[in-house]
């Protein structure tokens, strides 16, 4: 085969120095077609098969194999055909008679030349925004344990937004996106979703999808447009797949180590506020990532003037220990209303319990299983028909009232004997007429006093007020504020001295 070298003697020979074809072939011993070939080009074009070699061993199996692995395309991904699993099943199933690196390369060929096709994407300023989850390790008090994040990024700017929950809920989905939109300031006119349970409750045909009513509430108060991504195709949304990516590997790593989850997300805004200094996505490298997302702020829908009430709310009964269960946990109501109808609103950090328009309890949201939580303010009035439970009740387990009202009750008992726990429930039932922080102080003084008895802890609160006293506001009245301390100067006597008379 002739190289380039020979070609550019034969193209010198014939175009330079004017020699005739047949001379060049006589000269160098080729053909002359040979050199009429090397005159009309300037490289050689190298071998090239007309017709694919026939491989005798792989071809009676080809469509074999293909149909195995197209099937496989429908499998879980870890009960799949690997090339050695294909070549012992041909070898045993159709008395393959070829090499095992045969196969390997046949189906290595099949993969290559079927990996899907991507189309490069563009977006406007404004245009998108991708939402996903991740989950990351986080050391809470010393001890590891999973958390999961919300992750929302713009397609145009790339900015990212990443907050830590306890739980992927449905309460943290629609949380998640309220603050996001205030920390871009503003709301992206599309967001792109995989099929997630927290917004899709089923997936029809095509792009089809019904949505869950919480997340349309969210959708029609912001006004975004969707757009879902075909089920398995998380490359659909791969801008937000980075962002969990670089999440992991950089705002998470080393693994933060913190006393409560509630440190966690500013440190993570911390990390994305880092990253709006970054060079802008090609091809708008020219600028940062923050001089971008000014441009997409330009684009974004307003936000409204009140957040959405990032909350779902269920209607049940208070039960007859006055508590409502929500998923595996209890919360206390005030006994006055059991067997009432209640409204449960379930945020990310509290529960709330309305009966009849009224907010009537609020407790913090508990993730662990099987809690009880209680508020013992709660149960008081229940004493007055049954004073047996206040050794056994669960919500007045602990000291929840602190240790003077401890030695109070053993003082009240020792000298009262039988009555002493009516006269320690007595004190506890004045939560019910005076505030708390009052209550408990004048316990405190009693005891300090030693003055063991409900009827001095009742003569404090009449007649020793423990909150301070506030001075009159007369902001309303100006012209009182104008009046003087009431004090006459000594000067107004100097007249006496002359015999005048002195004004009164």
């Amino acid at each position: 085969m002739l190289t380039v070298d020979d070609y550019e003697q034969i193209r010198r020979k014939h175009l330079i120095d004017g020699m005739s074809q047949r001379a060049i072939a006589r000269e160098m011993g080729l053909a002359r077609n040979t050199v009429a070939k090397a005159i009309t080009q300037a490289v050689p074009s190298g071998y090239q098969l007309t017709k694919p070699r026939p491989k005798p061993a792989i071809d009676p199996v080809k469509a074999i194999i293909d149909a195995w692995l197209e099937e496989d395309r429908r499998k879980p991904r870890k009960q799949r055909h690997t090339a050695q699993r294909i070549y012992e099943r041909l070898r045993d199933e159709y008395d393959f008679g070829g090499a095992a690196t045969t196969v390997r390369r046949y189906v290595r060929q099949v993969k290559r030349y079927g990996q899907e096709v991507f189309m490069p994407l563009a977006f406007e300023p404004g245009e998108e925004a991708q939402v996903d989850w991740h989950e990351g390790w986080v050391e809470e008090n010393g001890v590891e344990r999973k958390v999961q994040f919300f992750c929302m990024r713009l397609c145009y700017s790339k900015a990212s937004f990443v907050w830590p929950y306890e739980r992927a809920t449905l309460e943290a989905f629609l949380d998640g996106h309220v603050r996001a939109f205030e920390f871009f300031g503003g709301i992206p006119r599309r967001l792109a979703y995989d099929n997630l349970k927290s917004a899709v409750i089923q997936v029809l045909d095509g792009h089809e999808r019904k949505l869950n009513l919480k997340f349309r509430e969210l959708r029609s108060w912001y006004l975004f447009d969707t757009r879902f991504c075909n089920v398995a195709r998380g490359n659909e949304k791969g801008d937000v797949e980075n962002l969990a990516k670089r999440s992991e590997r950089t705002y998470l790593t080393p693994i933060p180590a913190i006393g409560h989850l509630s440190e966690l997300g500013p440190l993570l805004l911390t990390g994305c506020q880092k990253d709006l200094e970054l060079p802008g996505p090609r091809p708008h490298q020219d600028k940062t990532r923050r001089e971008l997302l000014e441009e997409e702020r330009r684009s974004f829908l307003p936000l409204q003037e009140k957040p959405f009430e990032a909350c779902t709310r269920r209607s049940t009964f208070v039960d007859k220990r006055s508590l409502i269960q929500v998923d595996t946990n209890r919360y206390s109501a005030p006994v006055r209303w059991a067997h009432h109808p209640v409204l449960i609103q379930s945020f990310v950090d509290r529960i709330e319990l309305w009966c009849e328009q009224e907010r009537v309890a609020t407790h913090t949201r508990c993730y662990k299983k099987g809690q009880f939580r209680l508020e013992p303010f709660h149960y008081l009035m229940l004493l007055k028909t049954k004073p047996g439970s206040l050794d056994n009740a669960r919500a007045f387990k602990g000291q929840p009232w602190g240790e003077d009202f401890d030695r109070l009750r053993r003082e009240l008992e020792y000298r009262y004997d039988g009555e002493g726990t009516r006269k320690f429930i007595d004190v506890l039932l004045l939560f019910g007429q005076y505030p708390e922080k009052d209550v408990k102080q004048a316990v405190t003084l009693c005891v300090r006093r030693r003055a063991f008895s409900d009827e001095a802890i009742l003569g404090v609160l009449r007649n020793e007020p423990v909150s301070p006293s506030r001075r009159l506001d007369l902001s309303h009245r100006p012209e009182l504020c104008q009046v003087g301390d009431g004090i006459r100067s000594a000067r107004v006597y100097d007249p006496l001295v002359s015999g005048e008379e002195v004004a009164a």
